[in-house]
């Protein structure tokens, strides 16, 4: 890469092609770090940084001044940051710049610190699987026993060295599945695998802070990504060299930077990331970055489908910013479908299936809102006003050739697919409070709002979810679990087939849980688990016997239309297949509390106003 020359290039043409190396490029993903570190140095523009949620807990870990040390293992998907962390930790405790700066590429080194108990030595391997051996390749024995001295660290109350070691999460469990049979470090496989599955990041027993950044919430890095690259001076190129089409009034870099800064567009989509998360999806930092660049400057007729300085004034000057909307370079409608389905973060938020579901009011909105009187204010403060793409020439003329078609409108292809763009334009102008207009109902979890102001933000600031939502998930669960249109929304009804199973229909009346606390610690409440920072419900049979269940946004989504009348195997299989594994362990749960009882035999069924009603058998068990 040649390096560049204040004569070659304008600041903000020199800003552009750098913020182009964090976007849908070509580019070797092991040589992610390398390759920002290049770009850096040879545009002269320092790499977008900021605090990682995770870097004060790691500092905190080893401070050899204090004599606080441990072992540490950063794990999680690429893109973590997990290299980043490493090289900081190494200046950190007096090792040189050359990781930062690219010129130690190494997988391995070592340093030596002092403590108040005398020097101490820490390993550090940067990428595991530079480390490991190639697959079906034998250990050799110098990189063994370093591995060997790694379990016996972690296992020494009082270890004289110690190791950091960064790895993807499915490499640190293959890498130690592969080490020679009779191997003492393979005792640790066990250790990773039971810290990987609960979430946890100690033991008791063991010398050892393991760090999973795949649990680091998507929206906290969003917004902190967000506050990184918008608070660039590098954006003063739009004053400084506003009279360049690239950076003028006309620029479609312009256009979405001023969107990326309406609070009400980063609010919709710090939704998006928090619901993500909501799903156990977690998106990575790079790939973070990488959608704010994409949202910046994806265009899908320019080079690689990202714009150059050049592709801006093109664009520019043909008038047609509108191709290269923020609203739809988000979802990543820019990209071939191919390229796009690579990135974890547009899979996830195609996923909301924005743009492609939606309402008859929201359609007439778009469609007839101009010329409607019911419709013309709204579309007027909603569609309109916006100020970035608000006029839209090329939608204008398709609306019209529509509106104007005949009946069949056999042609609406090339229509119906500007529309998609349109629905997701509308879902980022409607605020959280519209109830004629809903923006989840432009979704698939079109309780997705519910699920936000019920249950995620009532939880974090109180504890406790509201009732309301509560209520719709028990009156869910109980249509599931028993099988019939049950109405009731106070009580949790536990029911058996005649065979004492969790049948589809389950009309054996068995127990009942109610959603306010029983006398015997009986109820159903939801709460958030610290470890796998999702909402947990959560039915008690007694204090000491219940069952857990992860409440997932598709969980909720899924309860949420049962409750409202759709079939249990209309929205989604897995989820129902889910819910009744669920019924099963709590059903497993109630008669190992009840083994020893003689049960009565009761047969229930809904009456006119959806209660349930019970008879009792002349048999019992």
């Amino acid at each position: 890469m040649p390096t560049l020359t204040d004569s070659d290039t304008s600041a903000g043409e020199r800003w552009v092609s750098f913020l182009r190396g964090y976007g849908p490029v070509g580019r070797r993903d092991g040589m992610y770090a390398e390759t920002i570190r290049d770009l850096a140095d040879n545009y002269r523009i320092e790499p977008l940084r900021f605090p990682h949620p995770f870097e004060g807990q790691i500092f905190d870990a080893l401070r050899p001044q204090d004599g606080v040390l441990t072992n540490l293992i950063l794990t999680g998907t690429a893109g973590d940051g997990k290299t980043t962390l490493c090289n900081d930790l190494w200046e950190r405790l007096g090792g040189d710049d050359s990781r930062r700066r690219g010129r130690n590429r190494k997988s391995y080194s070592s340093l030596d610190v002092h403590t108040p108990d005398g020097p101490r030595t820490i390993h550090f391997i940067f990428e595991f699987s530079g480390f490991a051996p190639d697959h079906g390749q034998a250990w050799t024995d110098d990189k063994h026993d370093l591995v060997k001295r790694l379990a016996a660290s972690i296992l020494d109350p009082e270890p004289s060295e110690f190791f950091v070691i960064a790895a993807n999460d499915g490499k640190l469990v293959n890498e130690w599945e592969g080490l020679p049979s009779g191997s003492p470090a393979r005792r640790l496989n066990a250790v990773i695998e039971e810290l990987l599955s609960s979430g946890h990041s100690r033991r008791s027993d063991l010398r050892l802070l393991f760090l999973n950044l795949s649990r680091m919430s998507t929206k906290n890095i969003l917004k902190a990504a967000t506050d990184c690259l918008l608070k660039r001076a590098e954006w003063s190129c739009f004053e400084d060299e506003a009279g360049d089409l690239a950076f003028g009034e006309t620029s479609p870099l312009r256009r979405n930077y001023q969107l990326l800064c309406d609070p009400s567009v980063r609010k919709r989509l710090e939704s998006l990331a928090e619901l993500c998360d909501a799903n156990g999806f977690h998106v990575s930092i790079r790939e973070v970055l990488l959608l704010l660049v994409n949202g910046l400057l994806g265009h899908r007729p320019s080079g690689e489908n990202v714009m150059r300085p050049d592709d801006l004034r093109t664009v520019a000057a043909a008038g047609k910013y509108y191709e290269a909307s923020l609203y739809q370079n988000v979802f990543g409608a820019n990209l071939r479908e191919q390229k796009r389905e690579q990135f974890a973060v547009f899979n996830y938020l195609n996923g909301f299936r924005i743009g492609h579901e939606t309402s008859n009011v929201h359609d007439a909105l778009i469609v007839f809102g101009p010329d409607d009187e019911d419709l013309a204010a709204d579309h007027a403060r909603l569609m309109a006003s916006d100020e970035q793409y608000g006029h839209n020439p090329y939608f204008e003329n398709l609306r019209t050739t529509y509106l104007n078609a005949d009946e069949d409108r056999a042609d609406s292809g090339e229509f119906v697919e500007a529309l998609v763009g349109e629905r997701r334009r509308l879902f980022f102008r409607l605020g959280d409070h519209e109830t004629r207009f809903d923006p989840w109902k432009l979704t698939v979890f079109e309780s997705a709002g519910i699920y936000q102001r019920e249950v995620l933000w009532p939880l974090d600031t109180e504890g406790h979810v509201e009732l309301h939502a509560l209520s719709l998930i028990v009156q869910g669960l109980n249509r599931v679990w028993t099988g019939m249109l049950v109405g009731e929304l106070e009580t949790l009804y536990l029911s058996a087939g005649l065979d004492f199973s969790s049948a589809r229909v389950s009309e054996i009346y068995l127990a009942e849980v109610p959603i306010q606390g029983g006398l015997y610690g009986n109820e159903v409440t939801v709460r958030f688990d610290r470890d796998l920072e999702l909402p947990v419900l959560r039915v008690s049979i007694n204090e000491t016997h219940y069952v857990d269940f992860t409440l997932f946004l598709r969980r909720f989504e899924f309860l949420i239309r049962v409750a409202k009348g759709a079939l249990p195997s209309s929205f989604s299989k897995e989820c129902y297949e889910d819910v009744m594994a669920f019924k099963t362990k709590v059903l497993s749960k109630y008669f190992q509390m009840s083994n020893k009882r003689a049960t009565q035999i009761n047969v229930m069924w809904v009456g006119d106003d959806g209660g349930i009603n019970k008879r009792r058998l002349g048999v019992s068990l």
